[in-house]
Order: C-alpha cells, then structure tokens, then sequence
C-alpha cells in the first residue's frame, strides 16, 4: 500500500449621564450627528466556492476542507473525480498515529492501482498573489504568512512558495518516488513542518476537526501505524464535494480575508496579550502553525 514517508474588534458605547440629584442648569444643546465609517462585510470575509468544499463524514461527525486548486490543480482535479465516483464510500482512516497524520483511502494495493498517480505539486513557483506576512521569524524558512486562507512559505532565493503542513492540512500521501501519490490522503494532526515541499498538500480543514482527532489510532512502531486486524480504522461514511449537493442542503463556510485590518486585528489578538491572567506577559510572538484563521459558518 502506499504509506506517507518521513508524515471584531468589539465595539465601545461611550455613555452620557448625569450624577443623581444634580440639576440641570443649561439647557440641552444639539448633539452633532456622528457618523462611523463601517468596514463592508464582504471585505472582511469571502465565501468558500462550494466546487472547493470537501465534506467528509464518519460516525463521529462531518468535517469540512477547503481545496487549493490554485496550489495543487492536479490533485484536486483527482481528489474531486475520486470523490464523486464514490470509490471513499465504505474506505476507511486505516493509519492513524497520534500527534502525527490520518490517513485513509482505499488501502488495497490492487484497487488503488487502477487510478494513476500524479506529479507532485509539492511548491510552485513565486505568484502575484498577495502574501500577509506572519509578523515574525520562523524555525524552517524565510518568510511565512497566509494566502487567501492557507499557511504558505515563500522563499525568494528558491523563487518558490508552498503551503505547509500545520495541524488539519490535507496531503496526498505517496511512496519514495515524488510523483506516485493518487489515492491515499492524510490529515496532519500535528504541526509536521520538516514534511514541508515533500509532499503535495491540497486543502486544509476548516470545520470539524474535531472528528478527525477522534479517529482510532494505530501503533506507530506496529505496521508503521496500520490499524492491525482484526481490529479496524473508521469508517469513512460518506466523501462529498458540496456543490453536488442541493444548495438548501449544503453547507457554507466564509474565511476572514487575510489581507485585511480585520485580520491584522485578529493576529495582534493573539500575540500581544494584555490579559490581567498573564502576571508573566509572554513574548510577542506567533507561530505560524498555531495561529488559525478565523471561519464561520455563513448565514
């Protein structure tokens, strides 16, 4: 089988009021209209394409992935074909290590076989896409930030840039050759960031990740983290690209903009922390892995 190698602000009312008893000795004057300048709605979220939407539902819940075509064409192009032939429907997560990946698919050398493997996408080369720079250094590479949602590298001696493995990043998973993956997928449970530009990531959870920590786990060190017979991985219930489904029944997702103020607020949020409860104010710092980007669920 193939195995995976390596693995708003809040708003502030100011309140006018007299003290009890004083007597009002002027009479009341105009109060000057005010106005606030609102920031649209649409500029601080954008709506996942219901054609990048991956539902995947096992017995403990459904978790939503959002696809990069614009990263991976290939793979997703195949992993939206696997999906509506259905070949996941009865498939299981059958490698599950702790703080490691998730991986499912068909497992069946015979079977996966019958699908082609794909070139790797591992990176690409430097795009006119806006890149929101982290804020500050990182551990593996130059520059980190977010890219219309995603976790992304950039290295400009390289001249190339890549999503990353942070917990819920989807990857294709493959054998020694760069350019055998097809059909087993992993979830990253844990940040795994040394499996960087080794293999083709192409999407990232954005809901119900949750269920996925769930899953049944293997031994690493037994099987290299196969769930062993007769004992079995979870069942893969039902694997679903949401624009199939009727649109009263699907469900919508929206991602804050990453090249927005709002989204800056959201990052200073986290890295300066003025909360009484720090006696021992921690450093200024974010870790590109443990930052999410903010998502909800569409009205």
């Amino acid at each position: 089988m193939r195995l995976m190698f390596g693995i708003l602000g809040a708003a502030f009312a100011l309140v006018a009021c007299q003290s009890a008893g004083q007597a009002q000795t002027e009479p009341e004057t105009e109060t000057a209209e005010t106005t606030e300048t609102v920031t649209p709605d649409a500029e601080i979220w954008r709506d996942v394409d219901p054609e990048n939407l991956l539902l995947i539902t096992t017995e403990h819940g459904q978790t939503a992935i959002e696809l990069s075509p614009d990263f991976a064409p290939n793979h997703v192009a195949q992993i939206r074909q696997l999906t509506r032939d259905g070949i996941y429907e009865g498939a299981r997560f059958y490698r599950v290590i702790e703080a490691f990946v998730a991986q499912g698919g068909l497992q069946d050398e015979t079977v996966i076989e019958a699908y082609p493997t794909l070139a790797n996408e591992n990176d690409r080369p430097i795009s006119e896409a806006v890149l929101t720079p982290l804020g500050n250094a990182d551990l593996f590479t130059g520059l980190v930030g977010h890219m219309n949602g995603f976790s992304v590298a950039r290295d400009e001696t390289l001249g190339r840039e890549w999503l990353l493995h942070c917990p819920g990043a989807m990857a294709m998973a493959r054998d020694i050759d760069p350019d055998t993956g097809g059909t087993e997928f992993y979830i990253v449970l844990d940040a795994q960031r040394y499996l960087d530009r080794n293999l083709t990531i192409f999407g990232r959870v954005i809901d119900g990740m949750q269920y996925i920590q769930k899953l049944k786990r293997g031994v690493r060190a037994i099987g290299n983290g196969v769930i062993q017979a007769p004992e079995q991985g979870d069942l893969i219930l039902s694997m679903q690209i949401a624009a199939d489904l009727p649109e009263a029944d699907r469900p919508a997702f929206q991602v804050m903009v990453t090249a927005g103020e709002a989204f800056e607020a959201a990052k200073r949020e986290k890295r300066v922390r003025e909360e009484d409860f720090f006696y021992r104010k921690p450093p200024e710092v974010l870790d590109i892995c443990g930052f999410e980007v903010p998502v909800r669920r569409a009205e």
